[in-house]
């Protein structure tokens, strides 16, 4: 029983050992740094619920006043509620985690690798530190950020992760920001091949910007792919302000025709699918 034990010891130490290193071309040994998540594994295309996607949709029901019962309209309004955490509240993050990849790591220790660069696109300076750990078990993520010039701050860790180490599942835990240093949204994912499969943000905010209890808590937005038509989903659990309460949402759409349905019992006031076509104009579900 012992030697079992010793065997399965040894293999896992080299299977570390080929992971962590390759032979270069004049012989000698180079150390590989961890690959980098998907970026997507981070932030999914949401173009084909945005006001100005290029999705196709009609201008009158991109305008919620005149269309305020639009299908479509309620599943962007719905949806609206993430992608504009991660595109306004968490964009810093986001795109200095995007921009990772154009980057060349530097090894730091053992088994830790470092990627500094600076973050184009904003009118601040901002530069970003991010490090990979890996682990018998997993490849651990940290991301730090310094904003340099007016209203800036000193090294703050703006998120964490754990990827497995084949590069298909892990988790992203994005804080809110250098004045609200909590944890706000959990990112959990999983690869199909060469895309995301399905990944699910959960809002784990306790306290609002008002120190009291975050309502929204618990709330979640899952995505994911299904062999069908609609071959897009989500499922949204979100708290609804006006009613006070706890609401699902069930969506799915084509990924290539953006044609698409939606099932809420608190908004329709019924269990049916609600379509809208590629126009996004309501029509009649078939």
């Amino acid at each position: 029983m012992k030697n079992v034990k010793f065997s399965g010891l040894v293999l896992l130490i080299l299977a570390l050992f080929v992971i962590s290193c390759e032979k270069s071309t004049d012989g000698s040994e180079q150390s590989l740094s961890p690959e980098l998540p998907p970026a997507e594994s981070m932030a999914i295309d949401f173009d084909a619920f945005e006001e100005n996607g290029t999705s196709g949709k009609s201008a009158v029901l991109r305008d919620v006043q005149k269309a305020p019962n639009g299908n479509w309209v309620f599943s962007r309004l719905v949806v609206g509620v993430w992608s504009t955490a991660l595109y306004s509240t968490l964009s810093v993050p986001v795109a200095a985690f995007h921009a990772a990849f154009a980057q060349t790591p530097e090894q730091i220790s053992d088994d830790t690798w470092q990627w500094t660069y600076s973050v184009d696109g904003f009118t601040s300076e901002y530069t970003a530190r991010l490090t990979a750990q890996l682990t018998s078990e997993a490849v651990l993520w940290n991301m730090y950020i310094t904003k340099n010039g007016i209203e800036g701050f000193e090294e703050f860790q703006w998120f964490s992760g754990s990827s497995s180490l084949d590069g298909n599942s892990g988790f992203w835990i994005l804080n809110q920001g250098p004045d609200h240093p909590d944890a706000m949204l959990r990112i959990d994912w999983e690869r199909t091949g060469d895309e995301i499969g399905s990944i699910r943000y959960t809002w784990v905010r306790e306290l609002n910007d008002q120190g009291t209890d975050d309502l929204f808590r618990n709330s979640y937005l899952e995505y994911g792919l299904q062999d069908a038509y609609y071959d897009a989903y989500f499922n949204a659990y979100v708290y609804d302000t006006n009613l006070q309460a706890f609401t699902e949402v069930d969506i799915e759409w084509s990924r290539e025709t953006f044609e698409g349905r939606v099932r809420s019992f608190a908004y329709f006031e019924d269990e049916l699918w609600h379509c809208w076509d590629s126009n996004g104009d309501d029509v009649a579900c078939e």
